[in-house]
This record gives structure tokens, C-alpha cells and sequence, in this order.
């Protein structure tokens, strides 16, 4: 079997490069594990995804959310969003790119496991099961886009990257909830990260947590979710990526160039730790550097400076107290609110720094935070 380009997993990020290249003229294979549809879980994407996808299925779109409310012990602030974030579902956005990739023309073989690169005359070839038959396949370009348990970066000789867990409760929505308002809650003894509601309907919701590895998870979220009268109905559970500056994510064996996006790559912000849109921008990213034969790192440029920023972010959110959290919530005057109206999370490489200039008091927190860091590390 040979491919001018052959893709391991069948991640969204997957499927888009596949889709990208086969549409630029390429042969190319995918290969997944999976023969089943995904397991349900539901995702908020900022409107940043149709600026990467403008093609982008809205039907897909299960809800749409114009206003984040922000709590942190008693102190809460509204930011009210001039294009609202959109809930969609894993499988059925799966789903879709999968139909995208075959009517573009790529090959996709489920049930598929990538064994080992076969080193011969001096030409690396992959080793693939598919079902019960083993195939030799020759490429020039293998994309690792098979998530956090990366069987491509473990063989290809790459550190794995960081992993948290994630999960997830679905509930009714609440009597006299607003159906267009996400609400997130800042407690740093329960995580360094968040909870958060995210309407999925009209009348259903998603709460969850992120926390840190090792923590009692689903504890945690019981625990809110019984502290706040939620009922959970069903749970939604899984593991992300997590971004690291300087993370290899590319690297050749033989003939073969690896290069790895999506949760494959660590392309999460590890702010919110959503890496959706910057999955598909990686993608992109990855599908040029092979149809420009330009490095992967000089089409990865943008994407990682605003990963790069998020993760510079989440070095001082680390650090951050409670009363920390008070403090930057009353820092929400309305022009900071007015600001953050305009611009979503995945613009803040343009935009981060601009907020000290609108928020004075932003830098004296920055700075207190900086020299915790420094005291105390990283």
C-alpha cells in the first residue's frame, strides 16, 4: 500500500489535514483504531473555528452561548460576547469530518492498529494491522493525530506530552436559567483550573471540572454538583493534551517525516485546556508545511505564539489565590468587559497584553504573581 501521506487517528485534526491534503492532489491513507462511534461528549468552540473552517456545518451547532458569568468566592462580573460561542458534539463533529475526508478523496481504514516503522535498505515503511491482516505501507509523510495515548510520538521516540483529566455531568438546566449564559467558578482548593455550565439546549447543560492529575475528580464534582442542587443525569469523561513550549512534535525515521497534531502535539490552551480550534489549526499548519515542503515549525508560527501565550497565562493563574481571583474580577470594569466583548479566546496573542494598558491595576497583580514564580518556581 503506498500513500504520498498517511494519517494515524481519526481526530477531528486528523481527518481535517487528510481532508486538506487529498484536496490538494495527495494520496492519502488513514488509519484508526476505532470502528465505533465516538463516546458522547459535549464541547464549547469559540466563533474563532469558522474563521479556520469556513465551510463549517452549522448544523452541527447544537447551541449558542452570548454571555460568560464569571464567579470567584462572592465577587461575579457579566462579559457579554459580540459573537457567541458555539456547543457542538464530538461524535456527530467526527462524524462530519469523517464524510468530509472521504468525499475528498482519502482512504480511511477503521480497526487499524499502527504496530511499528519497518526499517529495510535503508527505507523506513509502517507496519499497520488492519482487522486481522498485517500491511506494509510506504509513504513519504506520516501525521500522528491519534490524541493523547500518541502510539505514533511513543514509537516515533518522543516524550509524551502532559495529560489532566476532564469531566463532565449532564443536568437539566436550572428553573430560570438563562439558556445563552455560561457561568464559570474560580476555587483554587478544589483545582487550579475551573468549574463550569455550559447550556447544551434549551433545557439540558453540561457541568464540569478539569483538575489536576491525581486528584479525586469525580469526588470534586460531585461534591459541587450536590452543593449547587445539580442532579446529574449521565457523565462525560476524558483526558486532554496539555501544551509545553519546545515539546518535540516532529521528527523523521528513515525516509519518513512524523509530524503530530491536535492532542497528539499537546495543541491545547492550557488556559481553558480547549484544543479544538487550535487542533484544526495545526492541522492546516501541518498540511502546508507538506504541500509547501516548508518546515513544520515556519507554518506552525501563529499557532504556537498563542499557544505560547495561553501557556505564559497559565503560569500566573498557578500561582493565583482565591483572593487573587476577587481582585482580577473587580479589575472587570466595563471597558475591560467591553474589551473582552470584542475579542475571543483564541485571539489573546494579539490582544493579551493590551488589557494592561486598559486595566492599570492587571500589572501590579501580574507582577505579584511574577515574583511568586520566581520565589517559589514554576
Amino acid at each position: 500500500m503506498i500513500f504520498d501521506v498517511v494519517v494515524i487517528g481519526a481526530s477531528t485534526a486528523g481527518l481535517y489535514a487528510a481532508e486538506l491534503l487529498a484536496l490538494s492532489g495527495k494520496k492519502v491513507g488513514l488509519f484508526d483504531r476505532n470502528d465505533k462511534k465516538p463516546d458522547f461528549r459535549t464541547y464549547i468552540i469559540t466563533p474563532g473555528f469558522k474563521r479556520i473552517v469556513p465551510d463549517f456545518d452549522s448544523t452541527l451547532i447544537r447551541h449558542e452561548t452570548n454571555i460568560i458569568h464569571i464567579q470567584a468566592g462572592l465577587e461575579f462580573r457579566t462579559i457579554n460576547l459580540s459573537t457567541p460561542d458555539l456547543t457542538i458534539e464530538r461524535g456527530q463533529l467526527i462524524d462530519n469530518f469523517m464524510s468530509r475526508a472521504k468525499m475528498a478523496g482519502v482512504e480511511i481504514y477503521q480497526n487499524s492498529k499502527f504496530v511499528s516503522f519497518d526499517h529495510e535498505n535503508n527505507k523506513t515503511k509502517l507496519r499497520i494491522i488492519i482487522g486481522d491482516t498485517e500491511k506494509i505501507i510506504q509513504t513519504k509523510y506520516l501525521i500522528g493525530a491519534d490524541g493523547v495515548h500518541s502510539q505514533v510520538r511513543e514509537l516515533a521516540g518522543m516524550a509524551a506530552v502532559p495529560k489532566v483529566p476532564l469531566l463532565q455531568a449532564e443536568i437539566e438546566l436550572p428553573e430560570g436559567w438563562n439558556p445563552g449564559m455560561t457561568k464559570v467558578w474560580f476555587d483554587v482548593n478544589d483545582s487550579p483550573y475551573f468549574y463550569w455550565l455550559i447550556p447544551d439546549r434549551d433545557n439540558k447543560a453540561v457541568v464540569g471540572l478539569i483538575s489536576d492529575p491525581g486528584a479525586d475528580i469525580r469526588y470534586l464534582l460531585d461534591s459541587f454538583l450536590k452543593k449547587n442542587s445539580f442532579l446529574p443525569l449521565a457523565y462525560q469523561s476524558g483526558q486532554a493534551g496539555m501544551y509545553i513550549p519546545k515539546t518535540k512534535i516532529e521528527s523523521t525515521s528513515g525516509g519518513v517525516k512524523i509530524l503530530l497534531v491536535g492532542d497528539a502535539a499537546g495543541q491545547v490552551k492550557v488556559t481553558t485546556v480547549g484544543g479544538t480550534v487550535t487542533g484544526f489549526a495545526g492541522a492546516q499548519a501541518a498540511s502546508k508545511a507538506i504541500l509547501e515542503r516548508k518546515p513544520y515549525q515556519v507554518t506552525l508560527r501563529k499557532v504556537n505564539r498563542e499557544l505560547r501565550i495561553h501557556y505564559f497565562i497559565r503560569s500566573l493563574l498557578d500561582k493565583m489565590t482565591n483572593q487573587d481571583y476577587s481582585v482580577l474580577l473587580r479589575g472587570l470594569s466595563p471597558r475591560v468587559q467591553s474589551f473582552l466583548n470584542r475579542y475571543d479566546r483564541d485571539q489573546m496573542r494579539q490582544n493579551f497584553w493590551k488589557l494592561a494598558l486598559i486595566q492599570p491595576r492587571y500589572i501590579f497583580l501580574g507582577l505579584k504573581l511574577l515574583l511568586r514564580i520566581a520565589i517559589i518556581g514554576v
